[in-house]
Formats: structure tokens, C-alpha cells, sequence
């Protein structure tokens, strides 16, 4: 057994340290406070080693590896860093995401039974409303198609696996294909090996704030908005009222397509009960030119 619950890995780049205080103040308020915290520098700017060299001295379980930026994500970088981790479970963190205080217990409960284990998430919408994620995957498919999307609906933040299971992979973290998402290509990884048994849990325990297309909204914009929910996590009420508007949100989407699938679609004009009749006109009249 591992001298640590889990080993943590948050991933960073740029000048992007302004939201480190709180992703990492996000694991720092876990119900679970055994843990190591590797921080993943990928071409950071010299105002972030700073942010970063100031949560190290505050908090002993905070490491910081520093590389130059990487031709895609600084994926080699995670997999070095894991042949240091004391853990016996590895949860993520994107620098821009919060865990909710539970998240951690969560995992550790699933990773008791399974050796890869994903929660779902609350998405925090551009307007600040919530919704519960769209991104869950129940695993256990057996077709490739099927397995396919269930790899697909996890995010980073929200995905865990034992060290053990990591250690026995072919790769572990590599360079990603330019056409393929990070986490997507490395959780393929994980289901494509025999011995792995992944569990995906309803439960929400994490604050999902969506990147958007490349580069995203301005950092000073996306700290406000992180100073803001930090804030509103930090007791349990808060959090089950977070929760609930969460559901609320889903339920206000679900009944919303369901009048959207009511209202009839129309194809010049038509319904698809009435196309293929037309169709059929068309055909039979330009036959007869013919």
C-alpha cells in the first residue's frame, strides 16, 4: 500500500497561475486531506512559477515539475511525474475546473470495487446558470462503437484509476494525435486493457467551467468568475443548493426538447409524414416525361 490516498495531477501552462489559488483550494478543501498534488508545468510564464512557489511554501503536499511547453499538452510530462507518486489512486484537475469538498471520498468509495472511476459533473454555463453534465459514461459496452462514446463522455476532472492499473499499461500519458482529444486517447488506453474494471457514478462532485474554442475566454475573466464559485463550495449548504439548481437546470433542458420534438419538422415545406408522398409525385411525373 501507498503511504498517500491519492496523487493528484493538475496540469497548467502560460500565465495561467491567476486560477491556481483556486482549483487548488478546491483540493485543499476535500473531506479527504491525504493526498499529493502534482502541479504540471507546461511552458509556464515566470509570474506562475511565482503563484505556484507561494502555494508550495503554504501547503508541504503541493509539488511543482516544471518543463519547458510541450508540442501538445504536456502529456509526457504526467507520465513522468507518475513514476514519483505515493498514491494509491490518481485523480485530475484542469486548472480552470473545482472539485466539490466530496469529490475525492467519492472516488476512493468507487476505486474500493473498480480500478478506474468517473463521476459526473455540474456544468457552469457562460451565464452562470447550472446544469447537470451531459458527459456520462456507464461503462461495461461491449461493442467498440458503444465503448467509443462511454470513453468519450469523461472529462479530465472528472476520471480516476488506481496507480496500480496505470503502471500496467502499455504507454501511460503520451503525445496525443493532433486530431484526438487528450483524455478521450488516454482513457481508450485504459479501456482497451484486460484487467480494467471502470465504474461511472451519477453523483456530482465537480464544477465544470467549459474552455470553449481555442483559447478560450481571457484568464482575468475566468478568475472572477472562479473567485465567485470558490466561494459559494466552501459549506455543505451551499453545495446541496448548488446541486439542486443543477437538476433544476437539466429538468428545464429535458422538458424544453421535449416541446422542440413536438413542433414539426418541415422539409420545403413539408412534414415527414407528407415527404415521401411528394416524393413519390415527383418521381412518377417526371417518369412519364421521360
Amino acid at each position: 500500500m501507498k503511504s498517500k490516498e491519492f496523487t493528484i495531477i493538475l496540469p497548467t501552462t502560460g500565465d495561467r497561475g491567476t486560477l491556481l489559488p483556486y482549483s487548488v483550494g478546491s483540493i485543499q478543501n476535500q473531506t479527504i486531506e491525504n493526498f499529493e498534488l502534482f502541479i504540471i508545468g507546461d511552458g509556464v510564464s515566470e509570474n506562475t512559477r511565482t503563484i505556484i512557489g507561494k502555494l508550495m511554501a503554504g501547503d508541504s503536499r503541493i509539488r511543482f515539475f516544471d518543463h519547458p511547453k510541450h508540442e501538445r499538452r504536456g502529456e509526457v510530462y504526467r507520465h513522468q511525474a507518475l513514476q514519483q507518486a505515493e498514491g494509491n489512486n490518481v485523480a485530475y484537475l484542469c486548472d480552470r475546473d473545482l472539485m466539490l469538498p466530496n469529490h475525492l471520498e467519492t472516488l476512493k468509495n468507487i476505486l474500493t470495487n473498480y480500478n478506474f472511476a468517473s463521476t459526473t459533473f455540474i456544468e457552469v454555463r457562460p451565464d452562470q446558470s447550472l446544469t447537470i453534465g451531459q458527459y456520462i459514461g456507464y461503462y461495461g459496452a461491449s461493442s467498440e462503437a458503444a465503448g467509443a462514446r462511454n470513453r468519450a463522455s469523461i472529462s479530465l476532472s472528472n476520471a480516476s484509476h488506481t496507480l496500480e492499473l496505470y503502471n500496467k499499461l502499455p504507454y501511460g500519458w503520451r503525445t496525443t494525435p493532433k486530431d484526438k482529444f487528450t483524455d478521450i486517447h488516454m482513457w481508450i488506453q485504459f479501456h482497451n486493457h484486460h484487467e480494467c474494471n471502470a465504474y461511472s457514478h451519477n453523483e456530482p462532485t465537480v464544477l465544470y467551467f467549459k474552455r470553449g474554442h481555442h483559447p478560450g475566454i481571457p484568464v482575468k475573466e475566468r478568475v472572477k468568475e472562479l473567485s465567485q464559485w470558490a466561494t459559494k463550495i466552501n459549506t455543505s449548504e451551499n453545495v446541496e443548493h448548488i446541486r439542486n439548481q443543477a437538476k433544476g437546470g437539466l429538468i428545464l433542458e429535458k422538458v424544453s426538447l421535449k416541446k422542440k420534438l413536438r413542433t414539426p419538422v418541415l422539409i420545403k415545406g413539408h412534414t415527414m409524414n407528407e415527404l415521401p408522398r411528394k416524393i413519390i409525385q415527383k418521381l412518377s411525373s417526371r417518369l412519364k416525361k421521360l
